[in-house]
């Protein structure tokens, strides 16, 4: 069984009570996985308090049927411009929950005698260590770091459900609609960024009142003007960015 990786991990495999169970998590450099992600996922959740920093659009597969949210670390591919090298983020700005879930992830494992897909925790085992503070005690006891990893990953999924609900919805009501952004730092550098989707305010400002009514029944329209007004970060991160 192969097991894709998030983007950012290395390879991740299931985690195991007695394989990992006296292993920890490596503190130093804890976030310096994302340091060449310039967007990374955010759950909807999320999007009042990401939005006070960063760029929040979203981004469509292929066939631009099915949208996830990204929040943007970077106008460069390969920057992440929130965390330095020795894998700090920035003091005082929202760090985003892909972030501090790592090194797990959850993995959906298809059984073809079972149409529900099964929910795998994994593991990237780089970020481990016997030298850390372990998950389980002598007696096989899951110590108060695991206990609350286990309730965040809970809560992660129940928030990536809740985001995959909502772009639906946006999908149903036409509302996305692709943009890209360009700027021109002062050393003369240009930055382009393309294949980004945003909601289109015309056509949200068009839809009729029961619609309205229920998109703010579901908080949906706070999410979505959070999404908006976070597109005036494009500036700050511009105002980020490095001369070398």
């Amino acid at each position: 069984m192969e097991l894709i990786s998030p983007p950012g991990y290395g390879a991740v495999v299931p985690f195991n009570k007695e394989t990992h169970s006296q292993l920890g998590i490596i503190e130093e450099q804890r976030f310096s996985f994302s340091k060449d992600l310039n967007a990374l996922f955010i759950t909807v959740t999320e999007f009042v308090q990401a939005a006070k920093n960063y760029p929040i659009v979203f981004s469509a597969n292929e066939s631009a049927t099915e949208f996830v949210p990204m929040l943007v670390t970077g106008l460069s591919a390969g920057e992440n411009r929130f965390v330095d090298d020795k894998g700090n983020w920035e003091q005082g700005v929202y760090v985003p929950a892909y972030v501090r879930r790592y090194p797990f992830c959850v993995v959906e494992i298809n059984n073809e005698k079972d149409s529900a897909a099964q929910q795998l925790i994994c593991v990237d085992e780089s970020a481990l260590s016997n030298e850390a503070q372990p998950f389980f005690d002598n007696n096989g006891e899951p110590g108060e770091g695991w206990q609350q990893f286990q309730n965040f990953m809970q809560e992660y999924e129940a928030s990536r459900i809740a985001t995959m609900a909502f772009t639906s919805k946006l999908v149903e009501h036409d509302l996305l609609e692709v943009f890209e952004a360009r700027a021109k730092h002062t050393s003369g550098e240009e930055y382009h960024m393309i294949n980004m989707y945003r909601v289109n305010e015309k056509k949200l400002n068009k839809l009729s009142a029961k619609v309205l009514k229920e998109l703010m029944a579901k908080n949906y329209m706070y999410f979505i003007y959070a999404h908006l007004m976070s597109l005036d970060n494009f500036q700050s991160l511009l105002d980020r960015q490095k001369t070398d």
